[in-house]
């Protein structure tokens, strides 16, 4: 019988658990799978593609483990990941984490992520996994630490006002299960669930109408789904760090003016934190806003952007994401 997903969904904090292995060297293994899109609780391991969100937040994590148990009052600065191959749903990443500078106000570690080149038989993922065989490296993590500052400061503040009625209205009338059309144009996928995150996307389509390139724009807006999340501070720069790489391709498409997705991936997301973590602190009765648009687009590649904005309009967190763009090549006839 083939591993089945957990029967309730997992927490954001069991999402991106990590066991610490026995080794001489700083690496960890996850232990619940990553979302893909066809991920449903009680179901088989999924065969597809993971989020690449996961792998991405879950590495910001790992980076910060060492950090954290020697330094508490460093918190996550930025982080710059790259994809080097694609994630798998159905087997657990392996992190290994390396301090490459470590100050009283600054660090720096790298972390690279592995997975065995098989299934996991097993969910929750057993820590045996961690011996088989491991593919290549399939991503990258660049992730800084810093200790907090007071001092003078200036900043842009949200304008929810250019949207009209859109961010004015209860946010809770906003979908939150979006489809969007598959790879290749094959079918519709929808969206999956963020653990412990309300996730909706309001409808710009009135805003954007006759808007292509630059001028496009796409919104999310985001909470935890019950009561406020009790996160470390690190993980909850995850948090963050994990909902700004949702539907990042969808920009592009509409960027690029085009039907289909064609071939297209992440290459790298960098997200910077502006503020100190008591302000991404997250609960069920304030939303934060994420604004995507792309200022540049060609030679195979497009450019996504973003600014995360607090409740209050405070800019949060800003991300930049290249990602390969490929349009769709006409079947000769």
């Amino acid at each position: 019988m083939p591993a089945l997903t957990p029967a309730e969904p997992p927490s954001f904090a069991q999402a991106l658990h990590l066991v610490k292995l026995r080794t001489a060297t700083e690496r960890y293994m996850s232990t619940f799978p990553a979302l893909s899109y066809d991920y449903a609780p009680n179901q088989p391991l999924s065969i597809a593609r993971s989020y690449g969100g996961h792998a991405f937040a879950q590495a910001v994590w790992a980076a910060s483990q060492g950090i954290s148990t020697s330094n508490p009052d460093l918190h996550a600065h930025e982080a710059n990941g790259y994809w080097t191959q694609a994630g798998f749903a159905n087997r657990p990443f392996i992190y290994e984490a390396t301090t490459l500078s470590l100050t009283r106000s600054f660090a720096l570690c790298q972390v690279t992520a592995r997975q065995p080149t098989t299934p996991s038989e097993e969910c929750p993922f057993p820590e045996s996994d961690a011996d088989k065989e491991l593919g290549p490296v399939a991503f990258v993590l660049t992730c800084s630490f810093k200790r907090r500052e007071q001092g003078v400061g200036y900043g842009l503040k949200f304008d929810a006002e250019k949207y009209g009625d859109i961010l004015r209205n209860d946010l809770e009338r906003h979908p939150r299960h979006v489809y969007l059309r598959g790879p290749n144009g094959a079918g519709l996928i929808r969206l999956a669930d963020f653990p412990s995150i309300d996730v909706r996307t309001p409808d710009l389509r009135g805003f954007n109408a006759g808007k292509k390139g630059t001028s496009h724009r796409r919104l999310h807006v985001y909470r935890a789904s019950s009561g406020r999340l009790d996160l470390h501070p690190n993980i909850l720069a995850a948090l963050h760090a994990y909902v700004s790489d949702r539907a990042g391709l969808d920009v592009l498409r509409h960027a690029f003016g085009v039907d289909e997705f064609g071939v297209s991936g992440s290459l790298n997301h960098k997200i910077v934190f502006h503020v100190s973590p008591e302000e991404m602190e997250i609960n069920d009765k304030a939303w934060f806003v994420q604004e995507m648009s792309s200022s540049r687009g060609g030679e195979g590649r497009g450019l996504i952007e973003s600014r995360i904005w607090s409740p209050s309009g405070t800019l949060v967190a800003t991300t930049v994401q290249d990602a390969l763009f490929r349009r769709t090549q006409a079947k000769l006839a």
